[in-house]
């Protein structure tokens, strides 16, 4: 084992896991907003991705165009997900389970109905961010061109949620909402406008997510749940439910977790282990080893 090995698979991880957290993100959001999982949620990774496939590789919009208009449409999926999904099941008194049974159903919908239209085969990525043979020569470490994208990405969206959530109104009128909604209402806050935002933040942050993944997975069901739903919904657990850095702090783990399991055991186990740190969070730390928003409450 070398240095270089490590610091590879460290830079792998980091810049993985903080994509993984990305997802995460999408659950915090909703969980805050209305104490709900939204399974669906994590198939925007997946559609996302194969909107962005079709305008770019097939219709041939551009890269920009491709973009803006794949997150847009990901965007007025979440918003139907409240008004299609949430609101009826709210008006026929149903809860929380009845909630995560048909959102899990919905996310196995669009298994079948992307499946039905692309087929099963996984697709390529387009080149946009450098083809997968480009690398980055730093001493005697390879890096793929790829991830210096990916993180960059994913810093700049960290930052701006940061700012949005802490430093603009819309910011304070999400945490009012999470902590008490009828209070919010009372000092004038539009609650209802406030938990639309929230559904379509979610998605789009999970699309953008599934966007810079498919370069590394590649335009294929498997951004649609599964494992990669997994780790994101295991980030946000590791965050909490309610901590956004812890969130993305818990995808940084357990992307180094699956990107060191690789390096010492076997390729094949990466996801067993992801699932059981999952797991020994849940039992050990169910408030989240990243939870700094609540600690010590």
């Amino acid at each position: 084992m070398v240095l270089s090995d490590l610091l590879q698979n460290i830079i792998g991880g980091v810049t993985v896991g903080a994509t993984y957290g990305l997802i995460g993100l999408g659950v915090v959001f909703l969980w805050q907003s209305i104490q709900r999982i939204n399974f669906a949620n994590i198939s925007s990774a997946m559609l996302a991705a194969y909107l962005f496939y079709t305008f770019y590789a097939q219709l041939h919009l551009g890269f920009l165009v491709s973009f803006v208009v794949s997150i847009a449409i990901i965007a007025a999926y979440g918003l139907a997900l409240r008004y299609l999904v949430l609101e009826p099941i709210n008006r026929h008194g149903g809860d929380k389970l009845e909630f995560v049974v048909a959102t899990l159903m919905l996310c196995i919908f669009w298994l079948s109905v992307v499946k039905v239209i692309y087929g099963g085969i996984a697709k390529p990525f387009p080149p946009v961010f450098g083809e997968a043979t480009s690398f980055v020569q730093i001493g005697s470490i390879s890096i793929p061109s790829v991830y210096f994208w990916i993180f960059f990405v994913v810093l700049v969206l960290v930052f701006a949620l940061h700012m949005l959530l802490q430093r603009t109104m819309i910011g304070k009128m999400f945490r009012a909402t999470a902590q008490n909604k009828e209070m919010a209402s009372l000092v004038g806050i539009n609650v209802d406008m406030t938990t639309s935002l929230a559904f379509m933040l979610a998605t789009s942050i999970v699309g953008i997510a599934g966007i810079l993944l498919a370069p590394i997975y590649f335009v294929s069901l498997d951004l649609g749940g599964g494992p990669i739903g997994i780790k994101g919904f295991a980030a946000a657990v590791m965050g909490g439910l309610v901590d956004p850095l812890g969130t993305i702090a818990g995808g940084i783990t357990i992307g180094l977790v699956e990107n060191f399991s690789t390096l010492f055991i076997s390729s094949a186990y990466k996801d067993v282990i992801s699932f059981v740190v999952l797991v020994v969070v849940l039992i050990w730390k169910p408030r989240g080893i990243f939870n700094w928003t609540t600690k010590g409450d």
